[in-house]
């Protein structure tokens, strides 16, 4: 065999070894390779997953520059990351706990202005209820009512006997006068049981003066007509001057004397 027959045969083995040596150190590489990749991603994943268990952690700020107060009147603290680098699923949870403490603030201011307007609703419930028991009708059968029991309480009266029928009218009349000066002046709404106090404990005593002073003031029936019309309507302008002066005299003193005592029992009772 002539060295030109086997040269062809000697170079395809060689070539064979080579390929063989080629792809052995290949897939040595890949498996090198693929260990390599295998620990990356085995420590990727458990940083991954510290992280996760540090999530809730993570959202508190170690700042209290910007503390916010929660329902339960604990300290809320935002957190100080870097917007950019926030995932969107704890931006999402920011905002949310941002929500949350508005909310809460805003409740709390509607809590104030509900109470604010309860109390505006009641000083109005007030007021109009005054206004409603001071409105001249009402008023008026009120008087008229109080002016008609402490005329029914002279005519029984044994002391009452001294004076006539027209002054036991003047007396009356002037006692209701006095009682809506009484509730006027105070802005009171007096109860049934505070009512027949007044008329039965401090009325009558009024009522007596105001009947001796009449009794001085007036020279005529004419001029006990006019007080009676006087005490029931209010209306100066219909006493001539000088009766004017003279019950301006002797009723003053009168009305003093009740007036305070009225004024101290609505001190005692308003401290009651």
């Amino acid at each position: 065999m002539t060295d030109q027959e086997t040269s062809p045969a000697v170079k395809s083995s060689k070539k064979g070894l080579v390929i063989g040596i080629i792809t052995l150190l290949a897939i040595v590489i890949a498996a090198i390779a693929g260990y390599f990749a295998y620990t990356n991603i085995t420590q990727q994943t458990a940083i991954n997953a510290k992280e996760l268990e540090q999530f809730g952690y993570q959202m508190v700020a170690s700042s209290r520059s910007f503390e916010s107060t929660g329902e339960l009147g604990e300290k809320q603290i935002p957190s100080t990351f870097d917007e950019g680098k926030i995932p969107p699923t704890q931006k999402v949870i920011r905002g949310l706990l941002n929500d949350k403490d508005t909310l809460i603030q805003n409740n709390e201011a509607l809590q104030q202005e509900i109470e604010s307007l309860k109390a505006r609703i009641a000083d109005l419930e007030e007021y109009k209820q005054l206004n409603e028991h001071f409105a001249p009708n009402r008023l008026a059968d009120e008087l008229n009512e109080v002016e008609r029991r402490v005329k029914a309480f002279l005519i029984r009266s044994s002391d009452a006997e001294r004076f006539s029928t027209l002054q036991i009218e003047i007396m009356a009349a002037a006692s209701a006068a006095e009682y809506k000066a009484y509730i006027t002046r105070n802005r009171l709404m007096l109860s049934a049981d505070q009512k027949q106090q007044v008329i039965s404990d401090y009325l009558p005593a009024y009522a007596f003066c105001v009947g001796d002073g009449v009794d001085i003031a007036a020279n005529s029936p004419q001029e006990e007509r006019l007080l009676a019309t006087y005490f029931r309507t209010d209306d100066g302008s219909i006493l001539p001057q000088a009766l004017a002066q003279d019950l301006s005299s002797v009723v003053a003193p009168c009305q003093l004397a009740i007036r305070t005592r009225l004024d101290n029992n609505s001190t005692d009772t308003s401290q009651g």
